[in-house]
């Protein structure tokens, strides 16, 4: 049944992937079965930058969506100012901002739509959940990320500044789960709740005692293709890729340390994307004598990124932290299975059908298990093939024609507790009036 839905999404661009892009496909797909109210704060890189959006609804608009610039103000925007000279903590008071100015808009689209549902959808992290539950209308919170807690032996050997910011993080999201009183508020204001990975779905139960649905903020965008002639000289070559940029986060150095210890010399890796750690990581190319194996192609257009990785073999990705990259399900898409830790929500995502998960452990342990893993392959590549038809078929799982049953069912199932709510809550105060 079509529903006049109404949603926060702050940052959404059809152009940009990461969370503008993953916004922009839950609006468009929604778009195809309901009518929306978008709020939206930037489509560019920093708030209030939404030429790009702006451009793209004035050339192609979507006829069942009305888009809604919210301006987060003159204080937001001096504030911001912090973060675009790299203060990044100081978003969140921006952002804060933002959300308050969001709430405004919402109530003059109130004043003239009955809308059934509103969805604060993004940015996905916890520690802003907005003023959307004000309205007194069936709300659904999420995707929502950002609870984990980083896994101490993934910064074994980086650089002392970035223990100390993910130490602090860890104890910040520590804090903010455990002790903030607003946060709280939110989680059980909502009538429905959506956890982007396993890990946040338990952190919700435990921390507050209630029930959320896993679904990932991403999911398959195009149809599903696989190149089948990428295997006719997989006996002489396996193609590896690597995609992200080169930041500590991201935590290529891992890749290479498990491409050092593997026996096998039938491969070559693909990177994609650049980053501050480039020089670095080239020099640590060189020390582990993998000079002639790696192939550098620095930040691609789309649709050539797109064209190495189909054309790869084997994907992997080694990130300290992620909710749900988009590139596990660009691989998953080309029938490319994934070789990671099992952790986040690559952990969720990638199963032994479509990749291979090393278990959390030291970190010579999961290098060394990745080599392991990795000579396995290479000793016998033809395995591959088979391996590429079970990813597409784990493919399909992610698909958006079941992400949007599964949205229209957790819709339905705010209006339902929205209602049981207020009824129970008119009951309670008719009793003791």
């Amino acid at each position: 049944m079509e529903k006049k839905i109404l949603i926060s999404a702050y940052a959404i661009s059809p152009v940009k992937g990461s969370e503008y892009g993953a916004a922009w496909n839950t609006v468009t797909h929604l778009a195809s079965q309901h009518e929306l109210w978008v709020l939206y704060g930037m489509s560019d890189d920093h708030m209030g930058d939404t030429q790009t959006l702006r451009n793209y609804i004035k050339d192609t608009p979507l006829a069942s969506v009305t888009f809604i610039e919210v301006k987060g103000g003159r204080l937001a925007t001096c504030i911001n100012m912090l973060n675009k000279v790299g203060l990044g903590w100081f978003f969140y008071f921006a952002y804060y901002l933002w959300q308050k100015k969001a709430l405004k808009a919402a109530r003059q689209v109130l004043k003239t739509v009955d809308i059934d549902v509103v969805h604060q959808l993004g940015p996905i992290g916890f520690r802003e959940p907005g003023f959307l539950a004000k309205l007194n209308k069936p709300m659904v919170w999420g995707p929502i990320g950002g609870m984990n807690i980083i896994n101490q032996e993934l910064l074994k050997g980086k650089p002392l500044l970035t223990r100390i910011k993910f130490s602090v993080k860890n104890a910040i999201n520590h804090f903010q789960i455990n002790y903030s009183k607003r946060i709280r508020e939110a989680f059980s204001q909502a009538d429905v709740l959506i956890a982007a990975t396993s890990a946040g779905q338990q952190i919700i139960w435990e921390k507050f005692g209630i029930e959320s649905y896993y679904l990932p903020e991403q999911g398959i965008v195009n149809h599903t293709f696989l190149d089948e002639a990428k295997f006719d000289h997989i006996g002489q070559q396996v193609q590896l890729v690597w995609s992200g940029s080169l930041i500590e986060r991201k935590n290529f150095a891992m890749c290479l340390d498990a491409l050092a210890g593997v026996k096998h010399w039938n491969w070559i890796l693909n990177v994609l994307g650049n980053g501050p750690l480039m020089e670095k990581l080239q020099e640590k190319v060189a020390e582990l004598n993998l000079k002639d194996r790696i192939v550098w192609h620095g930040h691609l257009p789309r649709k050539d990124a797109i064209h190495i990785m189909s054309a790869a073999h084997v994907h992997i990705i080694t990130s300290i932290a992620e909710d749900n990259p988009a590139v596990i399900f660009e691989a998953l898409t080309y029938g490319v299975p994934t070789l990671t830790i099992d952790h986040c929500g690559m952990g969720d995502v990638i199963c032994s059908k479509c990749g291979i998960k090393i278990k959390p452990d030291t970190y010579n342990a999961m290098v060394g298990n990745m080599s392991r893993a990795l000579n396995r392959l290479l000793r016998s590549p033809h395995e591959l093939v088979e391996r590429a038809q079970t990813t597409l078929i784990c493919a399909d799982e992610h698909s958006w024609e079941k992400r949007l049953s599964k949205l229209n069912n957790i819709y339905n199932h705010a209006i339902l507790a929205h209602g049981r709510r207020f009824n129970s809550s008119s009951i309670q105060t008719s009793i003791t009036a």
